[in-house]
């Protein structure tokens, strides 16, 4: 642990405050006084970038770079400045070799598809491996971090998938190569009715590609924002689906990690779909915990915003804050302001719009409670609850509820539900989307090994 006197830049360039400055494991901590009485705010410091001397005209400057925003201080001193920039460095991790069991660290950005699968009898070895080659580049339907996704089809054939790609070299950079392998596993895994499924995977000397089912009823995401917020027998529809798949997942030791309108689709009928795996961790058994930050700002819960080690009910705090953005249009502790909303999450108090049931109130208290040990977090209890006394389960989690609501879909290859701003973007394999000058080496692609993927037809 370090601590000591430290000027942070606040909201606006010019307003710089001394704060009592705390780092503790990941987690740095800033106070008004030494006293520590009064925090003022908190970020984990975990998979952080640390350059001195950043800030023009600071003397004793340096940043920290975070997945979800840059932060400036200035030390009392150059000693001070760099033993403080050691001390992050060491607690981020970046100095430190990579960890033989993934450990996610960043999400993806926002993408259309991503994937989950079962293994069938034949062996995959004995099915046609398939190469880009294979494919008939068609539309532009995402773009995340580390690449884009394209709707493609299968050259011979009229079958459309969503083919995402990923640049060897910013997987490297980032040190994400451990968890795109482990992405890769837990997709060849998993099988369920509202979870993305895997048909191929497969690899060039410079990029990953996944291959999965086109789901042509767009993101969530896209109709909340046309729609503005849903009815609540669509959204307890909406819920039962994705706790179904959640309560899966966690059965099979595997935390989500990532819930949000981006990373669930909807089908043409009109069900929904969970994908992009990206910030899942696997091995994940009763009674373990794990305390990587990584997720989506909104959607983190305040143990992880704490620097806690955490399990399984960091799914449920998610799957709270989307129902109640589903209800009434924004997330329960939303801010403009990154910083200001963690602590909004972290202390602020729930509160409901007039409209939303009191069931459904009563359900939101027990998911986005803040003591874990109180949180909502078993698929059973939560089937039990007064606001799902509608849902017949059984046939729930064998896809036989009629949908409430059915996007507007034509042919398979349809589009209009994937916003514009993917779908204008030009359908190229090359590499103008990749910020990072990395060149892959012949060592390199040994991290690669077996990524090669088969499914069942």
């Amino acid at each position: 642990m370090k601590e000591g006197w430290l000027k942070k830049e606040g909201y606006t360039v010019k307003s710089w405050k001394k704060r009592w400055t705390v780092l503790d494991k990941t987690l740095l901590s800033y106070y008004e006084k030494e006293n520590k009485k009064k925090k003022l705010g908190a970020f984990s410091v975990r998979d952080s970038k640390v350059k001195l001397d950043s800030y023009k005209g600071k003397k004793n400057s340096f940043e920290v770079v975070t997945p979800a925003r840059t932060y400036h201080f200035v030390a009392t001193n150059e000693r001070e400045a760099k033993s403080w920039v050691e001390a992050i460095e060491a607690a981020s991790g970046k100095t430190k070799p990579l960890p033989k069991k993934p450990e996610s660290n960043s999400s993806n950005g926002r993408s259309q598809q991503q994937t989950s699968s079962q293994n069938t009898a034949a062996s995959p070895s004995q099915r046609k491996k398939m190469t880009v080659d294979d494919f008939d580049l068609l539309k532009v339907i995402g773009k995340g971090s580390f690449g884009k996704v394209f709707l493609v089809r299968k050259k011979g054939a009229k079958e459309i998938f969503a083919m995402k790609q990923l640049h060897k070299g910013t997987i490297i950079s980032n040190n994400e190569v451990e968890h795109t392998r482990a992405e890769k596993n837990i997709l060849t895994k998993l099988q369920h009715p509202y979870l993305i499924t895997l048909k191929y995977s497969f690899q060039s000397d410079d990029k990953l590609y996944f291959v999965m089912p086109y789901i042509n009823g767009g993101e969530l995401f896209f109709h909340l924002q046309k729609e503005g917020k849903f009815s609540e027998e669509r959204v307890r529809f909406y819920v039962a689906e994705i706790a179904s798949g959640l309560g899966y997942l966690h059965e099979k030791a595997v935390i989500y990690r990532d819930l949000k309108p981006e990373n669930i689709l909807i089908t043409a009928e009109g069900h929904i779909i969970l994908t992009d795996f990206g910030l899942s961790k696997e091995g994940m058994y009763d009674g373990m915990r794990t305390d990587t930050f990584c997720g989506t700002p909104e959607y983190l819960a305040p143990e992880v915003l704490e620097g806690g080690k955490y399990n399984k009910s960091v799914d449920w705090w998610s799957l709270g804050t989307l129902m109640y953005e589903m209800l009434c249009g924004l997330p329960p502790f939303y801010d403009d302001d990154v910083q200001k909303m963690y602590i909004k999450i972290v202390s602020d108090p729930l509160a409901f719009p007039d409209h939303i049931s009191e069931e459904a109130k009563d359900l939101l208290v027990k998911l986005l409670e803040r003591d874990t040990k109180k949180r909502l977090q078993e698929y059973d209890d939560f089937k039990a609850h007064p606001f799902f006394a509608p849902i017949d389960w059984d046939k729930l989690e064998s896809k036989k509820i009629e949908p409430p609501w059915r996007p507007d879909v034509g042919a398979e290859d349809d589009i209009r539900n994937i916003s514009e701003e993917f779908t204008g973007e030009v359908v190229t394999l090359d590499n103008e989307d990749d910020d990072t000058d990395y060149k892959v080496t012949k060592k390199d692609q040994k991290s690669f090994a077996n990524f090669t993927y088969v499914g069942g037809n």
